[in-house]
């Protein structure tokens, strides 16, 4: 009897370790969502269109105050972005499995459509882990042109 109680016990110790092991491995890997979009936004200044173009989703789509955009219209537009200084801040980050959805304000005098904006505004950037690594998916930049 006492050697059944033995058993059970150090039975059930070795399934709640291996729950606990599998749980571990089962887990997202957590990626830091402000580290993406620094890394995006550095590209941009510097116009580093290698990275710009490999971070860029093949399905990828911005929304501006001018309209829509797809991927091969918003690199054109990181192109011609002209950027000043920048200053990223007030970052809000969720992230479900394979999507990060980073929510943040952008202190910055860039040029769109031929407009010189210089504004503290909201912006939006969506990335999802693909075979390929982390990709940047979507994008809202929600400041007026005026």
């Amino acid at each position: 009897m006492k050697r059944l109680k033995v058993v059970t016990v150090v039975s059930l110790f070795l399934m709640l370790i291996f729950s606990i092991s599998c749980n571990s491995q089962v887990q997202t890997e957590k990626v830091d969502g402000e580290q993406l979009v620094n890394q995006v936004w550095k590209a941009m200044k510097t116009t580093d269109m290698e990275y710009i173009e490999n971070i860029l989703a093949p399905g990828f789509q911005s929304i501006h105050q001018d309209g829509a955009r797809n991927r091969d219209e918003q690199i054109e537009l990181i192109k011609g972005l002209n950027m000043g200084e920048y200053i990223l801040d007030n970052f809000k980050i969720t992230q479900n499995e394979n999507t990060i959805n980073v929510t943040y304000f952008v202190n910055v005098t860039e040029t769109i459509a031929g407009n010189k904006i210089t504004k503290h505004a909201a912006r939006l950037s969506v990335f999802s882990k693909t075979a390929n690594g982390w990709k940047w998916f979507s994008h809202a930049n929600l400041v007026a042109l005026k």
